[in-house]
């Protein structure tokens, strides 16, 4: 049963990077001040159908922050609809200020911030939901026959009574 538990869990721990937000900007034009933490890269997630376009200001140095195409094709789905990978960026100081246009006249539309997938953290995740409940499992199955040999080789009982 502890097997099972934990290859849920971690499952669930594998796919929650990309679950994960960190803000959801509107595609209005205005400035919006998001706060993230400045460790890791973060990605900017669209509607794949919704022509939305973003900018990204370091508040502490009011520099643009350099954005990159991601590498590959991500995809999520959530609540709120499919999203696709859009751009890369370092958040540098993590105090930004997002700015997105797009949709009908300028207006509509919304872009999600999250933290970017790692290839190496995704490999090392799948590698644990697999490991942790396999060893469990041995550690189960070795317990379970050390208590058949141990209660198979133990003193015979009295069978009277």
């Amino acid at each position: 049963m502890a097997a099972v538990v934990a290859g849920v869990g971690l499952f669930v721990w594998t796919l929650s990077s990309f679950l994960e937000t960190d803000a959801t900007v509107p595609a209005d034009g205005s400035p919006h001040a998001v706060t993230m933490p400045a460790e890791e890269d973060r990605v900017l997630w669209l509607h794949p159908d919704a022509p939305v376009r973003c900018t990204v200001v370091d508040t502490a140095t009011g520099d643009a922050v350099t954005t990159a195409a991601v590498g590959g094709s991500l995809q999520k789905s959530d609540g709120s609809g499919e999203w696709v990978a859009d751009t890369r960026f370092d958040p540098g100081s993590g105090d930004l200020e997002i700015t997105c246009t797009g949709g009908t006249g300028g207006t509509g539309g919304e872009a999600q911030v999250g933290p970017a997938p790692s290839v190496g953290g995704f490999v090392t995740a799948i590698a644990l939901t697999i490991a942790v409940p396999l060893l469990l499992g041995l550690a189960g199955l070795v317990v379970l026959l050390v208590t058949a040999v141990r209660w198979a080789s133990g003193r015979p009982r009295d069978r009277r009574a």
